[in-house]
């Protein structure tokens, strides 16, 4: 697929560093900026114009986009920022893959028997994926969280492999000892980015994507700890009850279901809050964590869509 495209553009928004990187009319660019969750969508729009301004894409580009896992909030504004931006240029698809592949590529190819990706979540808390020396993923979709006691069953079957570990953002102080209590670690790398071409002309396991049926890349979010794989994200809901569109509510119905929606996300903080302080955490917590953390996001995305559409009835 690589070959019919003169031009490419990859981008990764799983970690506080956000990865912009490309060549187009012969002229690569690269961009590796660390920016505070809250403030993305105020800074991020000028960073990238910097960036992209005298890019030639008269040939539209091939574009690889990482899909996580990370932080939701990140990947959300990221990410939907970037696919206003390619859809701007007359992009109509791209390609999602694993964050822990696209991280990887940043790198330098992997010189050891596996290389270990991390990326931060939380404090103390890492998604993890181990990975071959083509950035094809071995075992992925990994959530380790303190006190890391079961951390060697996630790594079963690679005890004493040496690999490397690379990181988009300098992490590790708690979990690297670990790590090296189970595989033989030669290299730890947190910088030293660069956008290759090669490397992600051959990135392995790319999803294509056509965003003018799907226009919301989050839909493709990779979900954390061994969640099922179908990729749906809670924005689907939302896209169903706004294709419904506003003039379908009534005031009425729109405080029904703001109530309705408040209550969830109330039971559901509930939830989390007491799932997170078990003193012994099991892999079926961990999934129900998470689990319960997404639905919360989507109540909120929701509440603020009712909410939005409670004021064009007033």
């Amino acid at each position: 697929m690589a070959e019919n495209f003169k031009n490419i553009l990859v981008f990764d928004a799983s970690s506080s560093n956000i990865f912009f990187g490309g060549e187009c009319g012969g002229k690569t660019v690269f961009m590796a900026e660390n920016f505070e969750k809250s403030k993305l969508s105020r800074y991020l729009p000028e960073e990238f114009g910097k960036i992209v301004g005298n890019l030639d894409f008269t040939d539209l580009p091939r574009v690889i986009i990482g899909n996580g896992p990370g932080a939701f909030t990140g990947i959300k504004t990221g990410t939907a920022f970037f696919l206003a931006y390619i859809y701007s240029l007359g992009v109509k698809t791209v390609e999602t893959v694993s964050s822990f592949s696209f991280i990887s590529a940043l790198f330098e190819p992997c010189a050891e028997d596996v290389r270990i990706v991390l990326i931060p979540f939380n404090k103390g808390e890492y998604f993890a994926a181990v990975l071959d020396k083509n950035n094809k993923i071995l075992r992925g979709d990994i959530f380790i969280k303190p006190p890391y006691d079961n951390i060697s069953t996630f790594f079963a079957g690679f005890s004493g492999k040496k690999a490397d570990i690379v990181a988009p953002t300098e992490c590790g102080s708690e979990i690297i000892p670990e790590l090296e209590r189970i595989f033989s670690v030669k290299e730890k790398r947190f910088d030293g980015f660069s956008f290759k071409r090669g490397r992600f002309d051959a990135i392995p396991d790319t999803k294509t994507v056509d965003i003018t049926a799907e226009p919301y890349i989050v839909n493709h979010v990779i979900m954390p700890a061994n969640l099922n794989s179908n990729g749906n994200f809670y924005v689907e809901v939302k896209l169903q009850e706004a294709k419904m569109g506003q003039d379908s509510f009534s005031r009425e119905e729109i405080l029904a279901k703001l109530a309705q929606l408040k209550e969830e996300h109330s039971k559901l903080n509930e939830l989390s809050g007491e799932l997170s302080s078990k003193k012994v955490f099991t892999p079926a917590d961990e999934a129900e964590l998470n689990l319960v953390r997404k639905k919360k996001l989507r109540a909120k995305d929701m509440i603020a869509y009712f909410e939005h559409l409670l004021k064009t009835k007033e």
